[in-house]
């Protein structure tokens, strides 16, 4: 039977992302006809990208940026606004401080594209404008936070539903720019492993669905991202059984708005134990947030595997959630490596 999705590769906005298949965007396009593939979805920063280098619907979809801060940054803007109000203390704008639970933070350039909130919602609308322009079908969102410390820790100060919360006001107030309250172009929201969307707690999804003033978004599910989370085996087939048994556990509700699939897989759990184990860095705690940022980037990098799925019961995964779009998440250093990675996935994917 033919897959009854659309199939996409991932790709980095950048001319290195660009330089595996030669360095142009038709390079790209000539590789994803000779793959069978239907496009790309498009991994963006905050650059613009000029449609006309671009040939029609090759760029599916967009990746939008993503802020460690966001949550920090907005509570920060409803203090400030809340002091105006009460007629407390002067305007700040512009300065990035953010009091965090280490004291006072700045999220400062270069490390940091964005310091306000206000700065950050202009930054993803413009993005969504230059999306629509592209003639993406949708734009994902990265629907989580975690403060430093906590990405080695594993020790949360907010739940899922915390910060699903505070998210749905991030997101209507980031739609209200936009005609009828509604976003240019789809938006999905994406999973992590790190509290806000994982899937694990379907309630707060639930509310947090009912708190949305708009109704263009779904959901994507990662499926590597709920490995890094849910996992306690190393086994890629013990990662896919994880994986369906969360799936089996969401409601109709939920389910039927996953209309993406990033698939890939983490054999991360005897990593993210050893982590567990040696506790924070040396000197983490008395380093600047953008230092502490960079070392948890990293640990992210290992913790995220992004390793084909070769076993037929990946399927399985695909066949629960019915998406609409599937996503070869692969982060090739060759050609060649996003080749073996395409052959073996896709022959996981084959009904036998």
């Amino acid at each position: 039977m033919e897959p009854r999705w659309k199939e996409l590769i991932s790709l980095p906005v950048y001319p290195w992302g660009r330089s595996l298949f030669g360095g142009a965007w038709a390079d790209v396009a000539a590789f994803c006809r000779r793959e069978e593939l239907d496009g790309v979805e498009l991994y963006t920063g905050y650059e613009d990208v000029d449609p006309s280098d671009i040939p029609p619907d090759l760029v599916r979809s967009v990746h939008l940026p993503f802020h460690s801060g966001w949550l920090e940054m907005m509570g920060q803007e409803q203090e400030e606004r809340r002091n105006r109000e009460k007629g407390v203390g002067p305007e700040r704008t512009g300065n990035g401080k953010i009091t965090g639970s280490e004291g006072d933070v700045r999220f400062e350039p270069p490390f940091f594209a964005c310091s306000t909130h206000h700065d950050f919602i202009a930054a993803l609308c413009l993005q969504l404008e230059r999306a629509a322009l592209l003639q993406a079908e949708y734009a994902v969102y990265h629907l989580g936070y975690y403060h430093t410390a906590e990405m080695f820790t594993r020790t949360y100060a907010m739940n899922d539903q915390e910060v699903l919360e505070r998210a749905a006001a991030f997101l209507n107030d980031l739609v209200s720019a936009f005609p009828g309250n509604e976003p240019p172009v789809r938006l999905q929201f994406e999973n992590l492993w790190y509290p806000g969307l994982t899937y694990t707690d379907p309630d707060a999804i639930l509310a947090f669905m009912g708190m949305l003033e708009f109704s263009n978004y779904g959901f994507v599910l990662d499926t590597g991202h709920l490995m890094n989370l849910i996992t306690t085996s190393d086994a890629e087939t013990d990662c896919i059984v994880a994986v369906c048994c969360c799936i089996k556990s969401l409601p109709a509700e939920v389910l039927s708005q996953i209309d993406v699939v990033h698939l890939h897989w983490s054999g991360s759990h005897s990593l993210r134990q050893e982590r567990l184990r040696r506790g924070l860095p040396n000197g983490f705690t008395t380093m600047q947030r953008h230092d502490q940022e960079a070392i948890a980037f990293q640990h992210a990098i290992l913790t995220d595997q992004h390793r084909p799925l070769s076993l037929p019961e990946a399927r399985t995964m695909l066949e629960l959630t019915s998406p609409a779009v599937v996503v070869h998440e692969c982060i090739p250093k060759t050609l060649d490596d996003l080749k073996g990675f395409l052959a073996m996935q896709r022959g996981a994917l084959k009904q036998v």
